[in-house]
């Protein structure tokens, strides 16, 4: 009896805080679904404000004491999870990391063999609820002993919070012990016409450093530093992922910034895969503004820490902006720089390629 308790109890609790995460993060969401290349691409968004909903009514709705509306509910919960166990086993297959978000913006998001022993794990529990469910041994705790019910679930939270902390807490003592302090973003410094919409304050905590050491490969197949390529003018690299969810929503700016910037600085889409293995639907949006970064070499050296990310370099052989990280974070970045140059003066000395 325990056992079969347990069961539609953990899953519950696991409900819960995936929907009320996905609440908070529905953009995660819907970018995750772009990375698992589901189809249907133009409901992502309205699956993704729908499903954190689904799954606290689905949590919620397993504790409503009658028996066939349990039954109904644990099926339903059970088909989710097999769903959800599909999608990630089909994921494990592609060539390069996915990122998932299935806890919203909690847990590591990259799909791994982990993330697949979850959620059959996820997927037994889900078994076992709609057993507990058809025999009426919800039912009947719930009608019956309510406070051993309440007592159950309030034991297995405890156990739950207490793991958390303890991995939490191990993992914080890691990165203390490492001596990597988190790095700030530097999201404020841009050449230019940027500079003069900053503040002193904002000016005296960018540091302008000089642009390390890094090669790029051309579309022609010749390699470029970083200092070569921005000798004559300033240059945004924008370094992407081909079906990363995020990196989707780049790409798809992808244009538009090219348009907009090209008069006054390179614009350069940085992948990690060679410019001749592209998808064609990249090439399309991208053109001759691809650019090959082996194993991401140069967005590290500059920095970034994941797909995507952006840094402005001066044409003056300093850093003049980012890098910063993440899809939001990246647009933000690019449109400020947008705005920027359509308020400024349209001299040559305020432009990023005069810098």
């Amino acid at each position: 009896m325990t056992v079969l308790l347990a069961a539609p109890i953990l899953l519950t609790l696991t409900l819960l805080v995936s929907g009320l995460a996905k609440l908070g993060a529905r953009q995660s969401t819907e970018d995750a679904m772009t990375s698992l290349r589901l189809p249907l691409r133009s409901f992502h968004r309205s699956v993704a404000n729908v499903l954190p909903v689904v799954e606290i009514v689905l949590a919620l709705g397993l504790w409503i004491p009658s028996v066939p509306l349990q039954v109904l509910m644990a099926m339903c919960v059970a088909l989710l999870m097999v769903a959800y166990l599909v999608i990630i086993a089909r994921a494990l297959t592609f060539g390069e990391p996915v990122e998932c978000s299935c806890f919203g913006t909690l847990a590591s998001p990259t799909v791994s063999r982990t993330t697949l022993g979850r959620n059959l794990l996820l997927a037994l529990l889900a078994i076992i609820t709609l057993l507990a469910a058809s025999s009426g041994a919800m039912t009947l705790a719930l009608v019956q002993v309510p406070l051993s019910l309440v007592g159950l679930g309030s034991a297995l939270l405890l156990t739950i919070v207490l793991t958390v902390l303890t991995l939490g807490g191990s993992a914080k003592e890691r990165t203390d012990l490492s001596g990597d302090a988190p790095r700030e973003e530097r999201t404020d410094g841009v050449t230019g016409a940027m500079t003069e919409a900053m503040t002193d304050e904002e000016l005296l905590d960018y540091e302008r450093a000089a642009i390390p050491g890094g090669v790029l490969q051309q579309p022609n197949g010749r390699l470029i530093t970083l200092t070569q390529l921005t000798a004559q003018s300033a240059a945004l690299l924008v370094f992407v992922s081909e079906g990363c969810g995020p990196c989707e929503r780049v790409l798809d700016r992808a244009d538009g910034w090219i348009g907009s910037l090209s008069p006054f600085m390179q614009v350069k889409f940085v992948f990690s895969r060679p410019i001749d293995q592209l998808r064609e639907r990249t090439t399309v949006r991208v053109g001759e503004h691809a650019m090959h970064d082996l194993q991401f070499t140069a967005r590290s050296t500059l920095g970034g820490r994941t797909a995507p990310s952006a840094v402005l370099l001066g044409a003056d052989g300093l850093l003049a902006g980012g890098p910063v990280d993440g899809g939001s974070a990246v647009i933000e970045f690019v449109e400020a720089i947008q705005e920027q140059l359509i308020t400024a003066p349209g001299d040559s000395e305020t432009s990023p390629s005069a810098s």
